[in-house]
């Protein structure tokens, strides 16, 4: 499957399956989270929900901006896996308040804005190298399989927190 890829399929794969396994069991259970942890009521926790996948898709316009903006890609996912990683840590800090807990929702879509779209973009620059431009198909089946494999095993999750 990797045979004759750049290493750094490897990583992009990987962190691409921990990534989508982390958002699809945040989307299982953010909302009875909610409900229960904060007696919300299913109005306000589904706006919660809403406002927060809609933050996960726009913020990755300007993690593009500013990837595109300072040519480092790699710098920008990493700094948007530490800010995910950072609003994952928030969510799960006992005793904190609701304002706390959006804070936290508020920073992983930061952080996914920063990481999701630009992933894509260094795995096909991997592949502009002459060496490995007839592997570009396989590698993004391969990258997208990551996703495929993260999300399979999100519910499983989400059912055992549950």
């Amino acid at each position: 499957m990797f045979k004759g890829h750049p290493k750094g399929l490897y990583v992009a794969f990987f962190a691409n399956m921990g990534e989508r396994f982390g958002f699809y069991t945040m989307m299982a259970i953010l909302v009875l989270f909610l409900q229960a942890k904060f007696g919300l009521d299913a109005d306000k926790a589904g706006s919660i929900y809403s406002i927060f996948y809609f933050s996960i898709y726009a913020l990755a316009l300007v993690g593009g901006i500013i990837a595109d903006r300072t040519q480092n890609y790699k710098g920008t996912i990493m700094v948007g896996i530490f800010v995910m990683f950072a609003g994952y840590l928030l969510m799960a800090t006992p005793g904190m308040g609701l304002t706390f807990t959006v804070v936290g929702l508020f920073t992983i879509a930061i952080g996914n804005g920063l990481f999701k779209g630009n992933l894509q973009a260094l795995v096909g620059q991997m592949y502009d190298d002459p060496k490995y431009s007839k592997l570009r198909d396989s590698a993004f089946s391969v990258f997208y399989m990551g996703i495929n494999v993260g999300a399979f095993f999100a519910p499983s999750a989400a059912r055992a927190m549950r």
